[in-house]
């Protein structure tokens, strides 16, 4: 039986992922806290010797982009932080969320390709491989255009029963995601799915913050959904991915860290007991082509 697998992908975007909606709460919380909160992560993933895949904005490694945008530069432009990524001893594949985390189903064909062709110019330019692409708000669009670039692995959209609901109604969506977090309803495992000359690793669950009403979730039920996901992925040799921003870390900053590291603590026993591996998204590419 195929082993069972736990992926993690970090959305690294800084105040791109907010260039649409950027408030004073986003740019408060991007300049004191993300960079603190990427360094936790990463000591983290040190201390236990897990990689996982930081698909990050090309944006953030071109000056130029950073001109005329709203707040510190420090905002928009930190190569610093991609450098902390790729000295750590852990080798962590760095994948793509975009060039300026623009949103692939709005875009026509054209405006697609000239995206990729700056985030291409990007990791060439830095000498970073580009396997892996987790698509800006996961709006999953014109894969075909991914794989002409190089692109072998992206995630898909959540395998989710609430998403099915969002997709029909948003207002009942929001809804049913609310109540799939705050029970210990179980995430789904997933399959890579190959599709010509990409493969897609869905997503299972988000690390959601713990702000608004979310901060009243026990942090026993977050963690009852994360070992039921990775039971999961044992019991059919699938994988659990599990993904998040490190803005999800804002709210609640310490209580997010104390369950996300008895997570690692659980993954590292299953990993002992030959139970499950830990894959970069990359590494799926690998195994597929």
């Amino acid at each position: 039986m195929t082993i069972a697998k736990l992926t993690i992908s970090i959305d690294l975007e800084l105040a791109w992922g907010n260039w649409d909606n950027l408030s004073p709460f986003h740019i408060q919380n991007i300049e004191f806290k993300e960079r603190e909160i990427i360094d936790r992560l990463l000591e983290v993933f040190e201390r236990y010797g897990l990689s996982v895949t930081w698909a990050f904005v090309a944006a953030l490694l071109d000056e130029h982009s950073s001109k005329n945008m709203p707040g510190n530069k420090s905002l928009w432009f930190a190569p610093e932080i991609i450098e902390k990524i790729r000295k750590s001893p852990v080798d962590h594949d760095l994948g793509s969320h975009g060039g300026k985390h623009r949103y692939f189903n709005e875009m026509t064909e054209q405006e697609a390709i000239e995206e990729l062709e700056f985030v291409s110019h990007i990791h060439s330019e830095y000498n970073i491989p580009l396997n892996s692409f987790v698509y800006p708000r996961n709006k999953v669009a014109k894969t075909e255009i991914l794989a002409q670039h190089g692109i072998k692995v992206y995630r898909g959209e959540d395998r989710a029963w609430h998403e099915s609901i969002r997709r029909k109604q948003v207002h009942l969506g929001r809804a049913a995601n609310l109540i799939d977090k705050m029970l210990p309803i179980a995430p789904q495992a997933v399959k890579p799915q190959i599709n010509k000359e990409i493969c897609n690793v869905p997503g299972s669950m988000l690390f959601f913050s713990r702000n608004g009403i979310r901060r009243f979730v026990h942090p026993s039920v977050t963690m009852a959904k994360l070992e039921k996901g990775l039971q999961n992925a044992i019991l059919d040799g699938s994988v659990f991915h599990l993904w998040f921003h490190p803005s999800n870390f804002w709210s609640e900053t310490e209580q997010q860290f104390a369950i996300f590291e008895t997570f690692i603590k659980r993954v590292t026993d299953l990993i002992n007991l030959n139970q499950l591996e830990v894959s970069t998204m990359a590494e799926f590419s690998q195994h597929e082509h």
